[in-house]
């Protein structure tokens, strides 16, 4: 699946344990027209499943979850596809963590905590195969 297009949504899929975030994270994508948020999963397995479904061109997703954590999810989401960008959402600070989402497969991370200043230009410069800044 290429890029999308200037003139087509970006496909989003939202993976966090914590409803409230993600809903929260939910709506204020959703006020955003170059973003459609194609489903909202709460655990590794599901966020797998949805991507592929629903054909998420990004997935935002939580680091530590019950069972299945982000960056195993990672891993697998993106050896079966690889298309699929992702950004890791963590509660730490550190470049610790930056590191080992990259090493699973990640295109980068952002702390929760800076989400609302960040979170739609990430998404629209992963989705269009650029890095993180």
């Amino acid at each position: 699946m290429a890029s999308p297009s200037p003139q087509t949504s970006v496909r989003v899929l939202v993976v966090d344990d914590h409803a409230l975030f993600a809903d929260a994270l939910t709506m204020f994508l959703q006020r955003d027209e170059r973003i459609e948020v194609v489903g909202v999963a709460s655990s590794g397995q599901e966020a797998i499943d949805l991507a592929q479904a629903r054909l998420a061109d990004v997935v935002l997703m939580d680091i530590f979850m019950r069972g299945m954590d982000g960056l195993e999810a990672t891993k697998r989401l993106r050896a079966i596809r690889p298309e699929t960008h992702v950004i890791v959402l963590t509660g730490l600070s550190g470049d610790e963590i930056g590191g080992e989402a990259r090493a699973a497969g990640a295109d980068g991370h952002l702390r929760k905590g800076d989400v609302h200043d960040r979170i739609v230009e990430a998404v629209l410069r992963v989705a269009h195969g650029k890095p993180l800044a």
